[in-house]
């Protein structure tokens, strides 16, 4: 977690990032005491290599809402271009519709980030719009493209 959350390539879309080996440190302590929690909303999670269980990234689902919920994902850069982050994209999706019973999955994305976008894409969710001033972290405004795809839409998709 260290190696990639400290890396400014990255992390250079993500409005918390880079993350120091102390900030890295403090914030694996945060997300395994919430881990524990019974009446959870979101879920932070590890992705690992099929063989050999390395763990490459992370990737999170997080109920916005009792109907909506909302994806993110980020690999190691060794990793990029590997297919990883579209598997991981539509496995979220697919457990939000299908385990979490919600009608509507979102994604934001930083929109200078277009290989992420193309993943959305790829996972089945559609460009919504452009939300200026989405979120203000460390002093600075963050613009943000929606993407989000219905169960509907997904399901007639999946077809």
């Amino acid at each position: 977690m260290i190696a990639w959350s400290s890396d400014d390539r990255v992390t250079r879309h993500m409005p918390w990032g880079p993350r120091g080996e102390a900030q890295a440190r403090r914030h694996l302590a945060w997300l395994l005491r919430h881990s524990a929690e019974p009446s959870r909303s979101a879920w932070e999670l590890a992705i690992t290599l099929a063989e050999g269980g390395e763990v490459i990234g992370a990737c999170d689902l997080t109920l916005t809402s009792p109907e909506v919920a909302e994806i993110g994902y980020l690999l190691a850069r060794p990793h990029w271009g590997n297919g990883y982050a579209t598997e991981v994209a539509g496995k979220l999706v697919r457990v939000a519709f299908e385990d979490l019973g919600v009608a509507r999955v979102d994604s934001t994305v930083d929109p200078g980030n277009e290989k992420s976008m193309q993943v959305l894409e790829k996972a089945g969710l559609r460009w919504q719009g452009t939300q200026r001033r989405h979120a203000r972290v460390q002093g600075k405004w963050w613009d943000a493209h929606l993407y989000g795809v219905t169960r509907e839409d997904w399901q007639q998709a999946s077809r």
